[in-house]
């Protein structure tokens, strides 16, 4: 008897392939080949896709596509910085800014002690607490706790931002957008967001009006702008150099506002309290110099005389997690990313130190497989050098749901209707959606949470596009991160026996 092994051997292939196949469809997850398809058949001009979904109590596995590819995060990188602060900060924390005099010199010494707050002077949080109050309600406060210490000349004000370095900026953001407000710099101390707004308005020919707040009247600035009534607006305010030099181009057509990010924030701050002192009748400096130049930031090794502190401006850290989560505020961002960096080490927190934080509480709540896999490059995500992963996105949020900082996490994220997601879902889902998008040029991402509003079951997901052609193509990507959201809740329905929405 001959045996022909050609045939034994095509049988046992087949055999395997089957079983093989067996195999992946027991383990695929429910959402897999839905999400696959919406991916395969929308054109994305050869970008990269990569998706991980799961049931964020249970742990299951619903989707998973190229789960393990570590792209480039975008704004979505802001959930392992607040993450990270809440583990290393808690939730109840406050950054405290102190107004301390040192009465050994007559007249006595301001000393501003920053404590890279973020919040300070940010006309969006004063509406948010109490609507129509202004900045200058915060400098009328400062000016009336002067008075109310018997202080009504001071020899000059010293900015102690020694709680971070003074490297301002991160070298790894785009040099043309660095006079943009989403690139403004991070100091010990910050104010007004770290931007000057600068308001342009026509006039009836030749040079437009244009106005600047704060106020600064020691900032230089250019109006090239031409008023023209008949043109579309597109004014736009350069800062090229490494002072604060401002210049307005482009046509003004109508009223608008440009914010701005300004040099040195430290020290701008400290002149904009200065100047807005000697406008409510405080004298600042000793009549030899002009009242900016009463102004300077600690020397690093300085030791400074403290007669006895004034007052103490606090911001909770939950109110600064809504503006990084919500509206994707970069300043805060990285603020909270060298907040903490300063905490652990006690050291100037920095964008070194920070990111460190990061990877180490990664390693200690997630494993340190997913850190090592982690590029953290900044903290608010603008970097392009940052690269994580789908899957160590669920994974961290799932961490978080084990723990006592779920709650004030989960809140600090936008919902359709609100911050990023003001134009996004609106009633097209039945579930609850937190989540934070990410966007840079040709990046778009959503990670978030959705939670069914009878089962309560929780499905947390991660999705990320990289490398996504400009123009039409560019048009799918939102498009098809929304509709795996909508894959999700829908799935959340079937389970609960809830037809799917408009079905």
């Amino acid at each position: 008897m001959r045996l022909n092994l050609s045939r034994v051997h095509c049988t046992l292939f087949v055999f395997l392939a089957l079983a093989t196949l067996c195999a992946q469809t027991a383990l695929a997850g429910p959402l897999d080949r839905q999400t696959e398809r919406l991916i395969t058949s929308t054109n994305l001009g050869g970008g990269t896709a990569a998706v991980y979904i799961a049931d964020l109590d249970t742990g299951e596995e619903l989707a998973s596509y190229e789960s393990d590819e570590a792209l480039i995060p975008a704004s979505t990188m802001k959930l392992l910085t607040t993450g990270t602060a809440l583990h290393v900060l808690g939730a109840d924390f406050v950054f405290k800014t102190k107004l301390i005099l040192d009465e050994s010199v007559d007249p006595p010494l301001l000393i501003i002690e920053g404590d890279g707050d973020p919040a300070l002077g940010d006309p969006a949080i004063f509406e948010g607490e109490q609507p129509g109050v202004e900045m200058g309600m915060l400098l009328d406060q400062i000016a009336e706790t002067l008075r109310g210490a018997g202080v009504e000349s001071i020899s000059g004000i010293v900015v102690d931002d020694r709680v971070f370095d003074r490297n301002y900026t991160h070298p790894a953001w785009p040099e043309d957008q660095l006079n943009r407000w989403y690139c403004a710099q991070i100091g010990g101390l910050n104010f007004h967001t770290n931007v000057i707004n600068v308001y342009t308005q026509p006039a009836q020919s030749g040079t437009p009006l244009v106005r600047m707040q704060p106020d600064a009247y020691w900032v230089q600035l250019n109006v090239k702008a031409k008023s023209n009534r008949k043109s579309r607006d597109t004014a736009w305010v350069s800062r090229p150099t490494k002072a604060n030099i401002f210049t307005v181009h482009g046509n003004v057509s109508a009223k608008s506002e440009i914010p701005a990010a300004v040099d040195t924030p430290p020290l701008f701050a400290g002149r904009v309290l200065a100047t807005a002192l000697e406008e409510r009748g405080i004298t600042v400096g000793d009549g030899t110099q002009s009242t900016i130049d009463a102004v300077r930031l600690v020397e690093p090794g300085e030791s400074l005389e403290t007669s006895r502190t004034l007052a103490i401006i606090t911001t909770p850290l939950d109110e600064v997690l809504r503006r990084i989560n919500t509206n994707s505020h970069n300043m805060y961002a990285e603020s909270l990313l060298k907040r903490i960096g300063n905490e652990v080490t006690s050291d100037p927190g920095s964008w070194e130190n920070g990111s460190a934080v990061i990877r180490m509480v990664m390693s200690e709540r997630i494993g340190a497989a997913a850190a090592e896999s982690t590029i953290i490059s900044d903290g608010s995500g603008m970097s392009r050098e940052n690269r994580v992963t789908p899957k160590t996105f669920v994974s961290w949020m799932r961490s978080l749901a084990r723990s006592d900082d779920w709650d004030t996490f989960v809140a600090s994220m936008a919902t359709p209707g609100s911050g990023t997601l003001k134009k996004r879902f609106g009633d097209e889902i039945s579930s609850e959606l937190h989540a934070k998008s990410g966007y840079l040029t040709g990046t778009y991402g959503l990670a978030g949470v959705l939670e069914h509003p009878r089962t309560r079951q929780r499905v947390v997901f991660s999705i990320m596009l990289n490398d996504v052609r400009a123009g039409s193509t560019a048009l799918n990507a939102k498009p098809l991160i929304d509709d795996i959201v909508d894959e999700i809740d829908d799935f959340l329905n079937e389970r609960a026996g809830v037809p799917a929405m408009g079905g």
